[in-house]
């Protein structure tokens, strides 16, 4: 990353070295929060909700006309 700061070159030494130090705070605050951030997304990265897997919960039940009559298959009702 660069950072251009463009300063008059009537600027007092002290004041450059103030808004220099002001830059430096705002990112260390920038990087602060986008660890926290980094580290947040981790955690939702592994929530199942978030990223389903659609193979995850798939099972082979041999039921070669289950798609078409789960109903009947769950609860009960006649086939179609």
């Amino acid at each position: 990353m660069q950072l251009t700061i463009n300063v008059p070159d009537t600027l007092p030494q002290e004041r450059l070295t103030q808004i220099i130090k002001e830059v430096e705070q705002r990112l260390i605050n920038e990087a602060k929060s986008f660890t926290l951030f980094s580290s947040q997304k981790t955690v939702l990265d592994n929530d199942p909700w978030t990223n389903a897997n659609i193979d995850l919960p798939s099972i082979d039940t041999g039921i070669e006309d289950f798609a078409l009559n789960h109903d009947h298959y769950l609860y009960g009702v006649d086939k179609k």
